[in-house]
């Protein structure tokens, strides 16, 4: 995926500017699972600070997938602020930074600290090389925002379990057929437990 990678000679302190609309299916790592939206777009600004970069920005799309209560068409939109700052280094395959162990002097250690502060509003990001490409984060993101549970709208009625139809659109004579038979059943236990219960006291 070349489009969401930028050469870190193009930016400097000025910024350069990222538009970007992209396929989801072209992020998508090999042998994960796909995701239910097709497509996002992504803008902002990565600028240079310091030695690193940072990338101010939003994504944003459409999660379309089945309502899981009536099977129709549910929508989710996304819009995602991002605040990213880029160093050179190394991740695992989790995305997760690795860090180098090694003796730190006190001129260090103050930079590292005040670094340390930036951080807590800027989450860190690797880079390698001489570019920043911006997919696995992009992908990470999408997968994060993921609804766990999608409905086409709050109060879904869903569909009938007895004769299946969409209650949000038409209505059915299931339910009070069901409490008609239940409260058949309810009677004829109640006059067996009677009947036992009288029977008990006889004897």
């Amino acid at each position: 995926m070349e489009a969401l990678k930028y050469k870190i000679k193009d930016i400097t302190e000025k910024g350069y500017p990222v538009k970007e609309t992209v396929k989801v299916s072209e992020l998508q790592p090999e042998g994960v699972q796909s995701l239910p939206i097709e497509e996002i777009s992504i803008e902002g600004l990565m600028t240079k600070v310091g030695h690193n970069f940072l990338f101010t920005g939003i994504i944003e799309g459409m999660y379309i997938h089945l309502c899981d209560r009536c099977l129709g068409e549910a929508r989710y939109k996304l819009r995602k602020e991002i605040l990213w700052l880029f160093e050179k280094g190394i991740c695992d395959e989790y995305l997760n930074v690795i860090v180098k162990k090694g003796n730190v002097s006190e001129t260090k250690k103050s930079k590292q600290k005040e670094r340390e502060e930036f951080d807590e509003l800027a989450e860190k990001r690797v880079y390698q090389g001489d570019e920043i490409d911006l997919s696995p984060y992009v992908w990470e993101e999408l997968v994060l925002d993921t609804p766990y549970k999608f409905l086409c709208k709050e109060n879904c009625a869903g569909l009938c379990y007895v004769c299946g139809k969409n209650l949000n659109y038409e209505s059915c004579n299931c339910n009070k057929q069901q409490d008609t038979i239940g409260e058949v059943v309810n009677t004829k236990l109640s006059e067996l437990l009677q009947t036992v219960n009288l029977k008990l006291k006889e004897e």
